[in-house]
Formats: structure tokens, C-alpha cells, sequence
């Protein structure tokens, strides 16, 4: 990871990110961020995954190797409270064979407030399942 907010320099996310786009299947990321939280230690790999869920992946945040934390909600991130990143990938796979995708917006990087809202929506569903496991 380089030091800074520019995600152009995070080449492995960005090609980890449109690999899977490129593939058009279900596909996700669950994220191990800081513990407790599952914040994302860098601000330009967050940014790259809020575009990968405004292009239709779903991303899930779980605090680094211990589940006795939490992780803070986010309006486009799914939060995994008190899950392992295998737990939560194991859910992650059933919320996708039940609801698909996220809906993608048609320009990632500046999706309009309708898209925005589809994908807040989206979201909310695999929250609400992860709310309860």
C-alpha cells in the first residue's frame, strides 16, 4: 500500500476489481480492516471499494482476526458485527445467490443520486441479513 488518498496507485485492487468484473458472475469482497471497527486503513483502497460497489459488487467489512468487535455501518459497505472474514464470506455467497448483484451504476466513479439510492437500498437487504447472524 503507498502512502496517500489516490487509488490509480492501488494497481492490485483496481485489477483485482475489474478481473472480477470482467468475469460476469456473482462475485464480492470482504474486506479485514482495523479491529474492532473494520475501518479500511487506507482511504484510497476505501475509495476503490465504494466503486466496486457502485459497479454492482458487494463489499463486506470485518475487523482483522478477532470477531469480538464490531464494524461501523456504511451507507454502501455491508458491516459483518462479530464475524470471522470466513463467516461473513460464507453469508456473503448466500446473500448473492438470493439478491445477485448490487445494482451497478452506468458510470462508477460519479453514479447519480437514483443509483445511489438502488445501490443504499441493495445494500440494506444484505445488511439486514447480516444484522441477524
Amino acid at each position: 500500500m503507498d502512502y496517500g488518498d489516490d487509488p490509480t496507485l492501488e494497481l492490485d485492487l483496481i485489477a483485482s476489481i475489474e478481473h472480477k468484473l470482467s468475469l460476469g458472475l456473482l462475485t464480492g469482497f470482504v474486506i479485514q480492516g482495523l479491529v474492532p471497527y473494520g475501518s479500511t486503513p487506507s482511504q484510497a483502497r476505501h475509495k476503490l471499494m465504494l466503486k466496486a460497489a457502485f459497479s454492482g459488487i458487494p463489499v463486506v467489512k470485518v475487523g482483522r482476526g478477532a470477531p469480538m468487535g464490531f464494524s461501523d455501518p456504511h451507507e454502501f459497505q455491508i458491516a459483518a458485527t462479530n464475524l470471522t472474514a470466513t463467516k461473513a464470506r460464507f453469508l456473503l455467497m448466500a446473500c448473492l445467490l438470493k439478491f445477485g448483484s448490487l445494482p451497478a451504476a452506468k458510470d462508477p466513479d460519479n453514479p447519480a443520486s437514483v443509483e445511489l439510492d438502488a445501490i443504499r437500498k441493495a445494500v440494506a437487504a444484505y445488511q439486514a441479513v447480516f444484522d441477524t447472524h
